[in-house]
């Protein structure tokens, strides 16, 4: 879709929720709208929940939510409503990771319920495709696994939307082999339709003569240059003579400074972090600046956002006073798309073609300011005339290009107006032209590769197959998510000392170049930090270790944070307060039974197989793909049945007697001494609280009384702080609820067994899988999680313990025979019978071969059954079973539900 910048590509959501709520039309239930940078987003949900808004004012029939997913801030609600139309809208960095099941900023647990949504049932809407590098070409290939290699089981579609792009990443060898590189009929006919109205619709007047000059930079800004290549070369001889890489940033600085006018916006563009802090440094004379760039923790960037935001609309709206100095706006290509302001001047540094064109559309953007003038600097290479293979973040060929193309333009846009300009400098330099325009051939990611990353489990080296070359390529300038905490000795604490809140990624998220971060830590001698989700403690992490996409923890004492320029690297700048260590989320956590509630396990069984009914019914899910669903939804939590589960649970006064399925949330406090004083200051924050017996334990060198009380919602990060600091307490916190086996995978060894003794199967075999999986912890292998390997994910396989699970009068044996690698059988004469199946043949029957001519079968699933369903649909199923689960377990939707407030009260 070749639309002009400016021309409000965001509101062809609204032809998406227009097809598909209002004229009945083929279009999947979801919108997923990406775009390459964060300061896109916010301002796109804006726009997009004010549209939706009015809609459902006006007609209530129509309700779509809009969430957002960056780094930093990431709304999951989403991913519970795959039955309701919503919008989606996030940075490339965090769809595509999620799409290629390897989601940055989340636990790998959660990764295949994105995985599974965001390539089914939704429309991807991809913006300023002229940004993404290597991301352009991923979503061209998931566009072809899509629909032609693997399938969604819900139809999944995208539209690329630019007008500074060309069309080349659509002709990669797999879709030129299916056929997918040509422009459909439909899309000829819209591209027809477009250009006449660009040319004749009177609503589009202003952008026909929307004025943006551009002009050569020279250092003492009083004589830009205009004309063509020699006076361009003229004032790069001057600018090279009189500047240096060390002193550009200070010449543009007071360049900026003599040009700006009051109470109107000046833009400056940097191509890099560094020179954005020196542009913004050199101005520090006068206080009306802000900077921008994606170096920024999420909760100081929003600060500078918003006052940019404000600024220009109370400038738009005439409500700036009489004696506003203006703003002064130094950033880097954080502003150069989809942030919707209007510079009255405008200074940027020598970019490739289509971002120099997306940076003059934040010039003059609404053609109501025709005295708007732009100015283009090109920063000295250092080493002088030294070839060199990239400028700052771009490929020198590139700059070269783009230089050419100034020289024609500059001239032109003098006395012309901006798109008369532009369309006379295609017409003269077309093959120029056409070649900045082609996105550059980049690594991309071939059905194998997607295949291959349905597995979540660890590599041999302990880590994960490395997508960022799919993401954003292999440059060290790819993210690291940085955050600070602080804890007392060299290492972060273990167990029930590391008591700090979760990471925050609203608040405590820094994106940091993967480079500069190894850097740092090297010439500090600095130690970084990483969560293990098995061992449940902070690991540390050498700097050559450090991957795109991680999540990274640094100590305070590590520094290299300023709030106002955000990540310097230095380790004297460092934050004034954080909070304390905190765990991250761990494979023996079952963070889904402490719902703050006494629940009955065959109440839950049957909640969680009404919703999943519900689910299919309206997914218009049908036949053995629904029973699947159903069933496993049905049977999911069988294992919970176990004895050693049982036994865990902390407490049973809410529903005594029973096979229970939840259980209350509980917090501890570890008291030396008189305990009244606790107990009173705890009942201030929970009145409500159930009290647990108390327990005598040992913590370090003292003797200590753990009081226990369970509660219906778990306290806050504030309420615990405040009862840490009651005399005598050592310890404070909540306590997780740790059975010490995976539930889920004793409920597909029960599964599996009636399964394989049943002549008429009673589910699909599908349905075993999608019950082990509905935790995300076990999925594609089944292991052994203790030192003793006589286990399957905690679910002991001794005869001397319990292998039957009893419920409802019924009694279910487990078969570990699924466990165990390769498959069971047996000689007769020369022929080898199967008798059994390891779960990797399993799992390989259900997901299929990565192509199609590949037979791939171990017979594990009959033919009748669904089997050879693809990574895309098999996840999806996986994620609706989760989701039946999760609704269940809604306190609001769930039968039986007992509280501890209701136990307490006698209820």
């Amino acid at each position: 879709m070749p639309v002009p910048t400016g021309l409000g590509k965001t509101e062809v959501t609204l032809a998406w929720a227009w097809r598909r709520l209002v004229a009945g039309k083929p279009e999947p239930l979801h919108l997923v709208y990406c775009l390459p940078m964060r300061s896109l987003v916010t301002q796109t949900v804006q726009r997009l929940r004010r549209y939706f808004d009015a809609l459902k004012t006006k007609n209530p029939e129509i309700d779509v939510g809009v969430f957002q997913l960056m780094g930093g801030e990431i709304d999951d609600e989403w991913a519970g409503q795959p039955d309701r139309p919503w919008v989606l809208v996030g940075t490339q960095d965090q769809l595509l990771s999620r799409a290629l099941n390897r989601g940055y900023s989340m636990s790998r647990f959660e990764w295949p319920v994105h995985f599974g949504l965001l390539n089914n049932d939704c429309r991807w809407l991809i913006d300023e495709v002229q940004l993404m590098g290597p991301g352009l070409w991923t979503t061209s290939q998931l566009d072809w696994m899509r629909t032609k290699r693997f399938l969604s089981l819900k139809p999944c579609l995208t539209t690329w939307m630019s007008a500074t792009v060309g069309t080349s990443f659509l002709s990669t060898t797999d879709r030129v082999r299916e056929a997918l590189s040509e422009p459909s009929q439909e899309q000829v006919a819209f591209e027809d339709k477009l250009k006449t109205a660009l040319d004749h619709d009177d609503g589009l007047n202003w952008w026909r003569e929307a004025k943006r000059p551009l002009a050569w930079w020279q250092p003492d800004a009083s004589a830009p240059t205009t004309g063509g290549g020699k006076k361009r070369n003229a004032a790069k001889s001057a600018t090279v003579a009189t500047v240096t890489p060390d002193t550009v940033a200070d010449a543009i600085a007071a360049s900026v400074k003599a040009k700006h006018v009051a109470r109107t916006l000046t833009l400056v563009v940097c191509n890099t972090v560094d020179m954005a802090q020196k542009v913004f440094r050199a101005l520090s004379s006068i206080d009306h600046k802000v900077l921008l760039t994606s170096r920024f923790r999420r909760e100081d960037r929003a600060l500078h956002e918003d006052r940019l935001i404000a600024f220009d609309a109370n400038r738009k709206a005439g409500n700036l006073p009489q004696d506003d100095p203006g703003l002064i706006c130094v950033s880097t290509q954080v502003i150069e798309a989809g942030v919707d302001i209007s510079a009255h001047r405008l200074f940027t540094e020598l970019a490739p073609w289509p971002s120099m064109l997306q940076r003059l559309g934040r010039l003059n953007r609404k053609g109501d300011d025709q005295e708007a003038q732009a100015w283009v600097w090109e920063t000295p290479k250092e080493g002088g005339n030294k070839k060199v293979e990239r400028i700052g973040p771009y490929e020198a060929a590139d700059i070269e290009r783009a230089k050419k193309l100034v020289d024609a333009f500059a001239p032109l846009s003098q006395g012309k107006a901006f798109s008369e300009a532009i369309e006379e400098l295609n017409e003269t330099k077309q093959k120029e032209v056409t070649e900045a325009l082609q996105p550059k051939p980049s690594p991309l990611p071939r059905a194998l590769d997607v295949h291959g990353l349905f597995s979540t489990e660890r590599d041999v080296h302990g880590g994960f197959t490395d997508i960022s070359a799919f993401v954003r390529g292999t440059d060290s300038d790819l993210d690291v998510t940085v955050f600070w905490r602080d804890w007392s000795g060299d290492s972060p604490p273990r167990g029930d000392d590391l008591d700090g809140p979760l990471f925050d990624p609203a608040k405590e998220a820094c994106p940091v170049s993967c480079g500069e971060l190894q850097q740092m830590l090297k010439s500090n001698n600095a130690k970084a930090w990483l969560w293990d989700d098995e061992a449940d403690r902070w690991e540390r992490v050498n700097h050559w270790e450090i991957r795109p996409g991680m999540l990274v923890m640094l100590k305070r004492d590590v520094g290299g944070y300023d709030k106002t320029e955000g990540w310097t690297g230095d380790k004297s700048n460092k934050l004034a307060e954080v909070p304390r260590a905190g765990r991250g989320a761990t494979l023996r956590d079952d963070a889904w039974t402490e719902v703050g509630y006494w629940s009955r396990l065959e109440d839950h069984l049957k909640d969680a197989r009404r919703e999943a009914e519900e689910l299919c019914t309206a997914l218009s899910l049908e036949g053995d793909i629904q029973k699947a669903v159903v069933e496993a939804s049905g049977l999911h939590d069988l294992g919970k049945a176990h004895p050693q589960w049982q036994a865990a649970l902390p407490d049973r006064s809410g529903i005594p007697d029973a096979l229970l399925a939840k259980s209350p949330r509980v917090v501890a406090a570890d008291v030396r001494g008189d305990a009244f004083a606790v107990r009173a200051e705890f009942l201030k924050l929970r009145p409500k609280a159930y009290s647990l017996p108390d327990e005598a334990r040992r913590r370090g060198r003292e003797d200590v009384v753990r009081l226990r009380w369970a509660i219906d919602d778990r306290l806050s990060d504030a309420e615990l702080e405040s009862l840490r600091h009651v005399a005598g307490v050592r310890w404070a916190g909540h306590l997780p609820f740790r059975p010490g086996l995976r539930h889920e995978v004793a409920s597909a060894l029960a599964m599996w067994r009636k399964y394989r003794d049943s002549e008429t199967k009673p589910y699909p075999a599908l349905a075993v899988y999608l019950a082990a999986t509905h935790h995300g912890k076990a999925r594609t292998v089944m292991r052994s999680t203790t030192g003793e390997g006589d286990d399957v994910f905690g679910v002991p396989s001794k005869s001397s313990k319990p292998s039957l699970l009893v419920i409802g009068g019924d009694q279910l044996p487990l078969d570990f025979s699924v466990a165990k690698d390769g498959a069971e059988g047996r000689w007769e004469g020369d022929e080898f019978v199967l008798t059994g199946y390891g779960w990797t043949g399993l799992v390989a029957d259900l997901l299929g071969p990565w192509r199609p001519e590949e037979k791939g079968d171990v017979g594990a699933v009959p033919a009748g059954e669904p089997r050879h369903l693809g990574p895309f649909a098999l996840a999806y199923l996986e994620a609706l079973v989760r989701i039946a689960d999760w609704r269940a377990s809604d306190p609001a939707r769930a039968t039986g539900a007992c509280k501890p407030s209701e136990v307490r009260d006698g209820r």
